[in-house]
């Protein structure tokens, strides 16, 4: 028998007692086993994962994704925005560690003509508005189905939630925004992308009007087929942006994250945004060091 054909028996053979075993095993899982399940205990609002169903692709997709919703019956946070043990200067893991941490104050961007740069291509449809009030986060936000997307270089990015925080966390020139509201993507390989809007009081916002009339209690979930909300109805018309790699910014402060931040705000009343505040309020992680990190304006 010749070298090849001995290499190619020794594959063949090793390949069929692989594929029994395998079989064997599978064949011996208890139906529970195989039920559907969903994880959904993971700490801070990391990104959890929903098993695919008998008979499904295995293959995991952003639209397989979610962030824990937040939903609880006990509002005791693990950590704090004030000075103290479980404030931001003991936040622990990535936190502590990372280099790439966020938000920032930007400072001398590189300026890039936007027609060089990645658009940002928002498409966003109205959807059912689901909405939490995220006491162990210290945020109101909104909840999206998987069919709401942002394309960057032609790279979908699922739209997963909406989140409010005051004040604005990134800065410019030492200036942060009353408010902001902070897009959060999740690409096919479960990368992340956000995209801030900053707020700064003006006219009355009729989308915020509607959500702040239903506000569901501290822990809770409210979800309302007949009330639509169209994102894209809170999404400034001029695109430009600042554009760095950043981290999440609530424990563990996960690495690395892209950021968007829109040049153009929206506007709220300044009875909306102290409507907010009733709720939460200094709910911005301090500015983190640049570490000399790419900035990047376009114009």
């Amino acid at each position: 028998m010749s070298r090849d054909r001995i290499i190619r028996f020794h594959l063949t053979a090793f390949l069929a007692l692989f594929l029994s075993t395998f079989a064997a095993g599978q064949a011996g899982q208890s139906p529970e086993r195989l039920a559907p399940y969903t994880l959904s205990s993971l700490p801070f609002g990391w990104p959890i994962c929903r098993a695919t169903r008998p008979g499904q692709r295995g293959h995991l997709h952003s639209m397989d994704m979610n962030f824990a919703s937040g939903v609880t019956n006990k509002c005791g946070p693990a950590y704090t925005y004030d000075d103290g043990p479980r404030g931001p200067a003991h936040w622990e893991g990535v936190c502590a560690t990372g280099q790439m941490q966020t938000p920032i104050d930007i400072e001398k961007p590189t300026k890039v003509s936007l027609k060089l740069l990645p658009q940002l291509l928002f498409n966003y449809q109205p959807a059912e508005l689901d909405m939490v009030n995220d006491c162990n986060n210290y945020q109101l936000k909104l909840r999206f189905p998987p069919n709401q997307w942002l394309n960057v270089a032609r790279k979908p990015y699922r739209l997963s939630e909406v989140r409010f925080r005051e004040p604005g966390e990134t800065a410019v020139d030492s200036k942060r925004p009353p408010m902001a509201l902070e897009l959060v993507h999740l690409s096919p390989e479960t990368n992340f992308l956000i995209v801030e809007i900053p707020v700064v009081v003006g006219k009355e916002n009729p989308t915020i009007k509607t959500l702040w009339k239903l506000i569901p209690p501290p822990g809770k979930e409210i979800t309302i087929p007949d009330v639509k909300i169209d994102v894209m109805d809170l999404i400034p018309a001029d695109h430009s942006f600042y554009r760095f790699p950043g981290s999440l910014t609530v424990p563990i402060c996960n690495e690395p994250v892209q950021w968007y931040l829109m040049k153009n705000p929206i506007e709220m009343s300044e009875a909306q945004i102290n409507q907010y505040r009733t709720y939460y309020h200094n709910t911005a992680r301090p500015l983190q060091p640049l570490n000399n990190r790419p900035l990047v304006e376009s114009e």
